[in-house]
């Protein structure tokens, strides 16, 4: 069983989701595994809502939230490898995506980005606000990939609290290959202050060897270094923890630009330090790290 809400249209004549961002919130139960989503269907909000708790069995949920460059069934298949691979190592949540509409097209990076913001904040109220007042409380997490750490932030940063309300704020947050400026993860920096606010602990896990990457900050992003690239700044808050996965990338049997990029959907001890992440181990107790010259890194 697969879960996610999606922001893209629906076209009722094809039965299949488009690339085009939509003005509602669609929430989709699919059966039939990572194929088609004609294999599945669109239910209630209510309907969702109940699927998902009954599939949280440890009252945990994490929410993915893929990238730029990513068909829908691309988003599935990654969704499926991630829930497999945490399920291997314990973890006993929901495993929920957030769908928004990217093109799936590498020439569609401002598309994709713009489409980004507009829909981010739909992250918080329409997927993260169902289940923050659930008795007893659920524990939230959070996994971004890509350009899905962008959204996130934006997401985050862009719905405040509800008067007289408590805060509102997820467990674990966890960056990989973030394509976001290094810059706003500085400590006092928005980003950086968004994060300290609406979570418990960020990981950003990076691989200074993501060929996506150096082309995005070279050359699209005026020569700002990515987050999921170059790592987090030299002065970060103490709850957010740098992860550098250069090790990991550089033992993996394919090698190639699109690969270096997307290679944390295929590694198993990525998925076993995500597991140990959302469990709540401390960062200097992990056995998938070492520590180097102050520098948690991914055992190779």
């Amino acid at each position: 069983m697969t879960l996610f809400a999606t922001r893209r249209t629906y076209n009722a004549q094809t039965h299949r989701f488009t690339n085009n961002a939509a003005a509602l919130t669609r929430y989709v139960l699919m059966t039939g595994g990572d194929g088609p989503v004609s294999k599945g269907g669109i239910i209630s909000r209510a309907d969702w809502h109940r699927e998902v708790l009954r599939a949280a069995d440890s009252r945990e949920i994490l929410l993915y939230v893929h990238g730029f460059n990513t068909s829908q069934s691309t988003m599935l298949q990654r969704q499926t490898a991630l829930e497999q691979g945490l399920r291997r190592h314990g973890y006993r949540g929901a495993v929920v995506g957030f769908d928004w509409p990217s093109d799936g097209n590498v020439l569609a990076y401002d598309s994709d980005r713009n489409d980004a913001k507009k829909v981010a904040p739909y992250l918080v109220t329409e997927v993260i606000g169902l289940f923050l007042n659930e008795t007893p409380r659920f524990t939230l997490h959070l996994l971004a990939h890509s350009m899905g750490a962008y959204l996130a932030l934006r997401g985050f940063s862009g719905v405040g609290d509800a008067p007289g309300a408590r805060k509102w704020g997820v467990d674990q947050v966890m960056f990989a290959a973030a394509d976001v400026d290094v810059e706003w993860m500085r400590q006092g920096a928005w980003g950086s202050l968004v994060m300290d606010r609406r979570a418990r602990r960020l990981t950003n896990y990076y691989n200074a060897d993501d060929a996506v990457l150096q082309l995005s900050g070279d050359f699209i992003n005026g020569g700002r270094s990515r987050a999921g690239r170059k790592g987090l700044p030299d002065l970060v808050a103490a709850d957010q923890v740098d992860v550098d996965a250069t090790r990991r990338y550089a033992a993996f049997p394919q090698k190639g630009a699109q690969i270096s990029h997307r290679f944390y959907f295929e590694d198993d001890l990525f998925f076993r330090d995500v597991a140990l992440t959302v469990a709540g181990t401390a960062a200097e107790a992990m056995p998938t790290r070492i520590v180097t010259n102050g520098d948690a890194v991914l055992l190779a």
